[in-house]
């Protein structure tokens, strides 16, 4: 009885078995010699396929090899998808954007955001044109937006480097500091002999004598 148990059971099995074995020689197949791996940009993850993709394949292939790229392929990013490529975007390589993270328009709808990290980790919010052009990625204009913030930059504070007063901005990070004058002064202070600003109990209101053009020679402020 158990052996003709055994027996039905495999002929009851069996149409299961085979399909699995033909599964596992296709996977073998693939993963063998009979596909080609894609071998541009390597480095950049996996080629997506295009076969929709809005163009003539010799634009950018070898004719008959499309394992390799044209060294001098041109294509007109504007006059074929309809999205122009300005400043640095122009001469980005392809699969920065187009990639297998997914369709390129879900990230573009997020702004600079959707590609680029935010270093400043939301401190200046997502509108990064404010400071950057697609040109290249320095900022400008930090004086003009510094003097919208609670200490404007005047004098030699707007000469200042950025790293005098806030540690960390080379990652990105602008840490808020306090505005008065010992925050970033606090060791000219304690250097100042002639006279001696602590002994006479001139630790504070620095802007009654000192105004921001010069740190060697005190003028009374207006």
């Amino acid at each position: 009885m158990k052996v003709q148990a055994k027996s039905i059971l495999f002929k009851s099995r069996w149409p299961w078995m085979l399909a699995v074995y033909g599964l596992m020689v296709a996977c073998m197949s693939i993963g063998g010699s009979d596909v080609r791996l894609h071998g541009w940009w390597q480095g950049l993850g996996p080629v997506m396929p295009h076969d929709s993709f809005p163009a003539d394949c010799s634009l950018c292939h070898d004719g008959g090899n499309w394992q390799g790229l044209k060294d001098d392929f041109e294509f007109d990013h504007e006059a074929r998808t309809g999205v122009a490529l300005r400043g640095a975007h122009e001469k980005a390589q392809c699969l920065r954007c187009h990639n297998d993270r997914g369709p390129v328009q879900v990230f573009q709808a997020q702004g600079c955001g959707g590609c680029h990290e935010d270093l400043h980790v939301g401190q200046f919010g997502n509108a990064c044109s404010k400071c950057h052009t697609e040109d290249n990625w320095r900022p400008f204009g930090q004086v003009e937006l510094h003097n919208q913030t609670r200490f404007p930059l005047v004098g030699r504070h707007a000469t200042a480097s950025c790293r005098a007063c806030h540690l960390g901005n080379e990652v990105g990070r602008f840490t808020p500091i306090d505005t008065a004058c010992l925050s970033c002064h606090r060791a000219d202070l304690a250097a100042t002999a002639n006279p001696n600003h602590n002994g006479l109990g001139w630790v504070d209101r620095c802007n009654r004598c000192h105004i921001p053009t010069t740190w060697h020679q005190a003028q009374v402020a207006p």
